[in-house]
């Protein structure tokens, strides 16, 4: 499990901000990192960034499992944010592959268990793979529907779940299912090995109970990719003030190219970059330490 860590400490700091870049992690400026950091630094956080030697949506083994894989960026925050810099509010940022990373981080590996706040730009990315993967595409999905828990300001529209472009060829090497988005309409035993990878797997495996932890998400509503839809996915596991200890998504629009949040505007009219530091530093909603 190879991977690189730069640590911008404060002096005294409010707590430890990991920023997790997207795609396979392998270039850590991914996601307007460094304006995030000099912001974060500013208000009184130490920020950590990341780099992966090798993408870590795949495992290098044979039989392939992006939900197994993702436990290498799991284990990489736990021990960053739990021995490496453990003072204060515990934190994390993921942009993209990275918000899937924090994602799975939640659902599959316990990492509620010790995060205060959790920030997902554009994603998370793997929320329902079979949806992304399937052949004929799946239906459109209506992006923060009238009255979904979470979605205030509220700003619906709709967004293809389905992987498209590049990403393609990536889904099919870290799922071991040649098969996704490709021609062929899906078999039976591809959607469930796929659903099975997923973050909102169907199962009891997963958790979408986070009653000590904020959770933020912020989704392009252009349609270029499926991030919004994936990520709206996930966001649904969420429908009680009791599941979550702070919990809103926001729509951004204009955002730069598929997935530039920090580029757009909430719907209030507030440039994304501006309205996601002031959330991941809001003394009550934002990285705030908490008892858990």
């Amino acid at each position: 499990m190879d991977f690189t860590f730069g640590l911008h400490e404060v002096l005294g700091a409010k707590g430890t901000i990991v920023l997790h870049p997207g795609a396979g992690g392998l270039d850590p400026s991914g996601g307007m990192s460094h304006s995030f950091d000099q912001r974060y630094t500013a208000d009184g956080y130490s920020v950590v960034t990341l780099a992966w030697a090798s993408g870590w949506e795949d495992t290098g083994l044979t039989t392939k499992s992006i939900r197994t894989a993702a436990c290498r960026p799991a284990t990489a925050l736990n021990f960053i944010l739990n021995t490496v810099s453990s003072n204060g509010a515990k934190c994390a940022q993921g942009f993209s592959g990275g918000s899937g990373a924090l994602g799975y981080a939640l659902a599959a590996y316990g990492a509620s268990s010790y995060l205060d706040k959790v920030v997902l730009e554009a994603g998370p990315v793997f929320s329902d793979i079979a949806q992304g993967c399937k052949v004929p595409k799946a239906p459109k999905l209506t992006v923060c529907t009238s009255g979904q828990f979470g979605c205030a300001p509220q700003d619906t529209f709709s967004d293809s779940p389905s992987y498209v472009g590049s990403v393609v060829a990536g889904m099919q090497v870290v799922t071991g299912q040649a098969s996704c988005a490709g021609t062929a309409t899906t078999t039976p035993s591809s959607a469930a090995q796929w659903k099975a990878q997923s973050i909102v797997d169907g199962t009891t495996k997963s958790s979408f109970t986070y009653p000590h932890t904020s959770l933020a998400g912020w989704v392009c509503d252009n349609g270029l990719n499926n991030s919004a839809a994936e990520g709206d996915l996930f966001y649904r596991q969420f429908n009680s003030a009791s599941q979550i200890d702070h919990f809103q998504v926001t729509p951004i629009r204009n955002c730069k190219g598929a997935e530039g949040v920090w580029s757009g505007e909430t719907p209030a009219g507030e440039v994304g970059l501006d309205a996601i530091v002031a959330d991941m530093t809001d003394p009550v909603a934002g990285c705030v330490q908490h008892v858990h």
